[in-house]
Formats: C-alpha cells, sequence, structure tokens
C-alpha cells in the first residue's frame, strides 16, 4: 500500500513538473527535475531535460554539461547529440581512421566497452589455454583463427575503455559567463585568452583551485576552477 502510495505522489510530480515546462515555466521545472536527483534518481532522460531547462533559461554552460552528462550515459541517444550539436566545437582528427574509429567508440557507452572488455579477455584467456592443450594432447581445434579475433577484440575494447575512461575522469565545461585563461595558477601571471561559456576540453591537472586544461581548438591555459565543473563529478 505504502509503495502503491509513493508511486502514485512520484507521478504526480513528475506530471506537474511537466507542465510547468510546457507553461514556460522553467525554473520552476528544473527545481522538479532536481528534486529527481537528491532522491537518486539518475538517467539521460533526466539530465537530457534539465539540460533542456537551463537552455531556455539562458544558461548554456549548465545546459551542456547535463546534456554530456546525459551523453555519458547514452551516447547513441539522437535528441542528446543533436542538442550538443548546437555548442560543440570538437574539431574531428584529420586522419581519416582515426575520425572514423572515434566516432564509432562515441556511439559505445563506457559500460558496454567494460562488459566488452571482460569478455574479450575471457575469450583470449580460452584461446590461448586450448593452444597449450594442444601442444601435450592432438586436439583438432581451429585456434589460429579463434585467437586473431579474439585477440582484436580485446584491443578494440581496451582503447575504447581507455578513451571514455579518460573522458569521463577529465571533461569539463565551462558554466560561468566568461573566464581567462593564464599561463599560470594564478591571476598574476600573463592573461592568455578569454574563454566564452559552454567552451569545454580535457582536464590536464589540478594545482590548488585552478586547472591546467585544453580546449578543442588545440590551445590551453590556467583557469578558475569555480568558473568550471567537471562533467562527472569526483
Amino acid at each position: 500500500m505504502l509503495y502503491i502510495s509513493l508511486l502514485m505522489l512520484f507521478s504526480q510530480t513528475s506530471l506537474s513538473v511537466e507542465e510547468c515546462y510546457k507553461k514556460g515555466e522553467y525554473s520552476k521545472a528544473l527545481e522538479g527535475y532536481k528534486e529527481y536527483l537528491d532522491r537518486g534518481i539518475v538517467n539521460p532522460e533526466l539530465y537530457l531535460n534539465i539540460g533542456n531547462c537551463y537552455y531556455r533559461m539562458g544558461n548554456f554552460g549548465e545546459s551542456l554539461l547535463y546534456y554530456r552528462r546525459a551523453w555519458f550515459l547514452s551516447p547513441g541517444n539522437k535528441n542528446i547529440i543533436n542538442n550538443i550539436s548546437l555548442f560543440s566545437k570538437e574539431q574531428l582528427n584529420p586522419n581519416p581512421f582515426i575520425s572514423f574509429f572515434s566516432k564509432m567508440v562515441e556511439r559505445i557507452s563506457l559500460r558496454v566497452f567494460s562488459y566488452f572488455l571482460i569478455i574479450s579477455f575471457s575469450l583470449l584467456i580460452l584461446c590461448v589455454s586450448i593452444r597449450l592443450i594442444q601442444t601435450v594432447k592432438l586436439i583438432n581445434f581451429p585456434t589460429n583463427p579463434l585467437l586473431f579475433l579474439s585477440g582484436l577484440f580485446f584491443l578494440f575494447s581496451l582503447i575504447g575503455f581507455s578513451i571514455w575512461y579518460t573522458r569521463v575522469k577529465s571533461k569539463w565545461v565551462v558554466t560561468t559567463e566568461t573566464t581567462i585563461a593564464y599561463s599560470g595558477p594564478d591571476e598574476q601571471f600573463k592573461e592568455l585568452m578569454r574563454v566564452d561559456e559552454a567552451e569545454e576540453g580535457s582536464l590536464i591537472r589540478k594545482d590548488g583551485g585552478w586547472w591546467l586544461v585544453h580546449f578543442y581548438s588545440g590551445a590551453g591555459g590556467w583557469i578558475d576552477s569555480t568558473t568550471a565543473s567537471l562533467v562527472i563529478p569526483k
């Protein structure tokens, strides 16, 4: 009975949040969606809705931040990809093979690559074990092609997992209207460039309240950590 009551309450809350969004009351809808996060509810649709609220409110940095959080959970979702494309400044690699491989990896989530890694490693160990047994007993089993294929599968899974793990640990988005990149971790250093809201890139290292970051444009510098947020907070 208690479960049914809670379910009805959740449904009513969800309905009111959607109604607020449709009426253009985006701040109220945002509060409702954030309540779900406080309850421990995390899914790509919720992050997408939060990103949409921020976008409608003109807070583009926070909007891209939550679009990216949704993308990490569901990289193949077309709605999420289309919304990110409104901001994306990521440049394609001039090498067509690397560019193709990168695009393929982006369609698969970190969780799936984790499963691939476990499965491919298990297959590789199995093929090696059979190959070792064949040196003692004559077993008519085609291990060479299976060993080659499982090795390729393992290599693909390992590279994909490494790429995603690096992104999860280092990807950030500027959430303030503007910030400044310096040549060192302090405002006394030389000012290199102004960084606009919704700019993104990778975190190289930290020094106190400063981050050494790399931008997709190829530039880099130190920014105040309070002006940006990691996509996956530590």
